[in-house]
């Protein structure tokens, strides 16, 4: 039997669930089970499994759920998995199914059919005295909330509190496992670009760019992107997050990608924007992208445990902000199983968070826009630059787009 997920230790996931349990008394002031809902056959299929439950079970299996539950005499982490239909097996495969053996190689007390979820439910958060904890957010809301708004409904006479706000505290910080992770999902964007990138002068259309990407990204493991592909030529580069990639390359005109893969669900998040034709020939161009990169230079050299997220924002758009353009978004996100983690930026930054570094200027009136993202490393005494490795200097650049 094949078992999909867990790319990091049982113990991992064991200690994450413990944390959770504790957060969510503390939070709660009595013991109160924490339910998360993990994603269907059609999404796995077509994206990811839900960060959260991700988080928690590291289980890719389809339409499981999560109970993590301290009022439990015994099982108190219990994983609900379908077992699937028998007749579908020649569709879409055999499943793991609930047993035994599914809760040991899950690291759980228990791992019981999907079936009996709400009664298991109704049962916890009656011992809570009716309450239940599940995961919602206004902005970027993502699968967990529209769970959380469906088990609303569907839950009569219980309180449903949201816990992720305090739950982010545990995302923030990235173990030793976790940043290997990182590293090889840095690694095979790299790997990605450095061969995409003397391909673009040949090339016709944003799609191309994208397919080519997407094809080197998925190569090396047929992983989910970090998320599609952002390739905007000309004028769309001033587009934040330009959806389309559908129109001609406009050639002598800078060229914004951004992109990333993935390694364990860990995704790397990188933007480069570079000179369609291979040379920085365009005066106005060089001169506003050296300017966005001595702003990234300082996002990374005063990026450090203490300091706030207002205070590195205040650094790093000064030289933008002082020659007259507009700073439209923040320096940095957090990145994890999310490439924009759930964090609470309140916290100043601390060893363990890995962030964007991300400055940019859009100026859809003079046909470009410039964004130079790298992912950052907090560390005890500053940061490491995780993808230092991929160019981004004019000269290193310009080499890359020969080679």
């Amino acid at each position: 039997m094949i078992v999909r997920g867990l790319p990091l230790p049982l113990t991992t996931y064991r200690t994450r669930r413990a944390a959770a349990a504790a957060i969510a008394t503390t939070h709660a002031t009595r013991r109160v089970p924490v339910l998360l809902i993990g994603c269907g056959e059609e999404q796995l299929r077509r994206e990811r499994q839900d960060p959260w439950f991700d988080y928690y079970s590291g289980c890719h299996e389809p339409e499981a759920a999560l109970l993590i539950d301290p009022t439990a005499p015994t099982a108190r982490d219990t994983l609900f998995i379908d077992a699937g239909d028998p007749a579908r097996i020649v569709w879409e495969g055999p499943r793991l199914g609930p047993g035994a053996q599914a809760a040991k190689l899950h690291g759980v007390h228990a791992c019981l059919p999907k079936s009996e979820l709400l009664a298991s439910v109704q049962k916890a958060a009656t011992r809570a005295g009716h309450r239940l904890m599940m995961c919602t957010r206004e902005r970027e809301p993502g699968f967990q909330a529209g769970a959380f708004a469906r088990w609303k409904k569907q839950l009569k006479g219980i309180e449903l509190i949201n816990i992720e706000p305090q739950l982010v505290h545990q995302r923030m910080y990235k173990d030793a496992d976790e940043v290997a992770l990182f590293r090889q999902a840095i690694a095979i964007t790299a790997a990605g670009l450095k061969k995409v990138l003397p391909r673009i002068p040949k090339l016709k259309r944003e799609c191309d760019v994208a397919a080519e990407l997407i094809a080197e990204y998925r190569r090396v493991a047929y992983a989910p992107l970090a998320f599609p592909p952002i390739v905007g030529s000309g004028v769309h580069g001033a587009t934040l997050h330009y959806p389309h990639n559908d129109q001609p390359l406009e050639r002598g005109s800078p060229l914004l990608i951004d992109s990333g893969a993935t390694a364990g669900g860990y995704c790397a998040d990188v933007t480069r924007t570079v000179p369609q034709q291979g040379r920085f020939s365009s005066r106005r161009f060089r001169e506003v992208y050296e300017l966005v990169l001595r702003c990234n230079a300082l996002g990374r050299e005063h990026a450090r445990p203490g300091i706030t997220r207002e205070e590195l924002n205040a650094i790093a758009w000064k030289p933008i902000t002082d020659a007259g353009f507009t700073r439209h978004h923040g320096l940095s996100h957090h990145i994890g199983l999310d490439v924009h983690d759930p964090a609470d930026y309140s916290v100043p930054l601390a060893a363990g968070m890995v962030i964007s570094n991300e400055p940019g200027v859009y100026l859809p009136d003079e046909g470009f826009g410039i964004r130079i993202e790298d992912d950052l490393l907090i560390t005890a005494t500053g940061n490491e630059e995780l993808t230092r490795h991929i160019p981004k200097t004019i000269p290193l650049l310009e080499a890359a787009m020969r080679s």
